[in-house]
């Protein structure tokens, strides 16, 4: 069943249901009258006037009438927030509010469906049956509870098909209502925290849409529709409004709205991620590369200039080096709040350009840079047949004065890389290789690819990367260098963090050392190829769900083989006796084997294996138990 028709039968159920819940036994006689045309009301829902009372043999077209004028003070009350009009609602009610705010509005929402399924039991004409049939499904939708998404699309739905087909007079109360839902959504939007944001502001789409599935689904982003912008949305709450305006009755009322809107649009603005443009002269690179954009503030540079804050009212714009581009960075980043930026830059931005905007990001104490590129979109019957996606290489930023917890770790990091307008160059523990070749416009091709291939072998556990970027690096390197790091499904690293206080490569290394390390490297990337196996020797197997936990701790101890430096013979695995008391790892000890191994890197697979089995204890056993791993080097190819 298409999703709009499924969403008008579930309205209709709702609102069938709570008419035969509600609607009296049949009538013994007629009201009289029931072809007398009804005389609307005229001039402003605000004004005062009498309000008849409602009398069981009052004739249709009085009690019509009356119907109308009430719900109309009830929407004048809620959106012109009137005391009088609250006041004459309640008299022509017969009483007084028994609650405030929301239950208030609950209590006379109720009051008035009950008049509108009194009316509907008896005779009506048609276009008086057509006026409470619409003002039923409006607040039969109110007064439906909200427990999820579909139960919105359900009311929104509702609003949207009385202001679209329904009578005159209860399409401008469903205007009011889809003006309300989009206006709710913004200043819940603007309420969140900054990465909630985009995800509440959307559900205002529903007020044109039955299904968000195009961009709330957990689907690939190349396969969503784009965020929808913060002029986008706004127009969808000022056109019911605006159209509202044009009616006599409610001039008044949209008078008092405009201060509140025009207050609202423009922390919309402010507030909501800046639209992203797949036309901007950005790198492209193949799909599944970068990652998904944060929609963090823009900042733009073109050769010359800078701008900050695109999309958004706060832009400035300067040329590139002006010492007031770092006081607006710093301003769009405490808007913000997350430290971050998204860096949009032509490919071949030259090298001196590059430096002035990452010295300017630096000052500004940007935290994280999240390089944009373009990558294809998915076609699908959402998002349509071509264009592209906005995607982010993210490069963190590591100061030698940073303190935090991300700082010190990124400071432990064992593979360090420089990149300078000739090519890349890896240092390992503090010991440099020697530079890669040259490959493609980057200057990191096959050569660099085929060490961080080895890297990722003989160091399994490092996830992190230091940078270093030379004076002559253009920015097309730094995109390539980054999707070498960070890009693609099988990253080599999780992160990549520029550290410009690092120390650079030294003029000249003597071959023997550059040899020294080579092979060091080799050694390592030996010892963590696939193909590595463990096996277990204990005096019975433990418990159900004890025994795959240890087998997995010893799958894991397998990334600690590398730290030995050293081939191990066929038949001469690396031991590990590991003690349990209490359930708890009591003591782990790596043993020598029977192959020379330094004493220096025997210490580095105990703290490595230390590490893997931190926090490891047995669930169902208490009493001492005793077990050796075995870890079995991949044979030698």
């Amino acid at each position: 069943m298409p999703p709009r028709l499924a969403l008008r039968r579930a309205v209709a159920v709702l609102a069938v249901a709570v008419t035969a819940a509600c609607r009296p036994g049949p009538a013994t006689t007629a009201p009289p009258g029931p072809d007398v045309p009804v005389v609307w009301y005229s001039g402003d829902a605000l004004a005062a006037r009498a309000i008849s009372s409602d009398p069981r043999d009052a004739p249709p077209a009085l009690r019509l009438a009356r119907l109308d004028l009430l719900l109309d003070l009830l929407d004048a009350a809620r959106f012109a927030d009137d005391p009088a009009a609250r006041e004459q609602l309640w008299l022509g009610l017969g009483g007084t509010a028994s609650a405030r705010g929301e239950a208030a509005t609950r209590d006379a929402s109720t009051r008035l469906l009950g008049e509108a399924i009194k009316l509907d039991s008896g005779p009506l004409a048609d276009d008086a049956r057509s006026f409470v049939a619409g003002v039923i499904t409006l607040l039969s939708a109110d007064l439906g509870l909200i427990g999820a998404a579909d139960d919105l699309a359900i009311r929104t739905a509702a609003y949207r098909d009385v202001a679209a087909d329904g009578h005159p007079r209860a399409a401008d109360n469903a205007r009011w209502r889809l003006y309300d839902h989009v206006r709710g959504c913004l200043q819940g939007a603007v309420a969140a925290p900054q990465e909630r944001r985009p995800d509440i502001a959307v559900h205002a789409l529903y007020v044109r849409e039955d299904s968000l599935a195009a961009w709330l689904d957990d689907r690939a982003v190349h396969a969503q529709s784009p965020p929808p912008s913060a002029d986008e949305l706004l127009a969808l709450m000022l056109g019911p409004r605006d159209a509202l305006a044009a009616d006599p009755r409610w001039i008044t009322t949209v008078k008092r709205r405009l201060t509140g809107d025009s207050q609202l649009a423009a922390l919309v603005r402010e507030s909501l991620p800046a639209p992203r443009d797949p036309t901007w002269p950005l790198a492209a690179v193949p799909q599944g590369t970068a990652r998904r954009d944060s929609l963090l503030p823009i900042v733009r540079i073109d050769d010359r200039r800078v701008s900050v804050d695109l999309g958004r009212p706060q832009l400035r714009e300067a040329e590139r080096g002006a010492p007031e581009l770092v006081r607006a960075v710093e301003a769009a980043l405490a808007r913000d709040g997350r430290g971050a930026l998204l860096l949009v830059a032509p490919p071949m931005l030259p090298s001196p350009a590059l430096n002035s905007i990452t010295r300017t990001l630096l000052d500004a104490r940007v935290a994280r840079i999240e390089l944009a590129v373009r990558e294809p979109r998915v076609p699908t019957r959402d998002t349509g047949d071509a264009g592209d996606v906005i995607m982010q290489l993210p490069l963190e930023l590591l100061r030698e004065t940073d303190q935090g917890p991300a700082a010190v770790l990124l400071r432990g990091a064992r593979v360090h890389l420089h990149l300078a307008g000739r090519g890349a160059r890896l240092a390992l523990d503090g010991r440099w290789l020697a530079p890669a070749g040259p490959s493609g416009p980057a200057g990191s091709g096959q050569d660099l690819a085929a060490q961080l291939a080895q890297v990722r072998l003989a160091y399994p556990r490092e996830r992190m990367i230091t940078v270093q970027l030379g004076d002559d690096v253009l920015y097309q390197q730094l995109i390539d260098l980054l999707h070498a790091l960070v890009g693609g499904p099988r990253r080599s690293f999780e992160v990549a963090a520029w550290r410009p206080g690092a120390a650079p490569p030294p003029a000249a290394t003597t071959a023997r050392a550059l040899a020294a390390e080579a092979r060091r490297l080799d050694n390592r990337a030996a010892l963590g190829r696939e193909g590595a196996r463990v096996s277990l020797q204990q005096a019975f197997p433990l418990a159900a769900s004890d025994q795959p936990r240890l087998e997995t701790l010893a799958h894991n101890l397998l990334r600690c083989l590398p730290e030995l430096e050293a081939p191990l013979p066929a038949g001469d695995p690396l031991r590990l006796d590991l003690r349990f008391d209490e359930g708890r790892l009591a003591r782990l000890s790596v043993l020598k084997p029977r192959a020379r191994v330094p004493a220096d890197r025997l210490a580095a697979a105990q703290a490595c294996a230390e590490l893997e089995a931190r926090g490891f204890r047995l669930r169902e056993h208490r009493d001492a138990i005793a077990v050796q791993i075995q870890l079995h080097p991949a044979p030698g190819r």
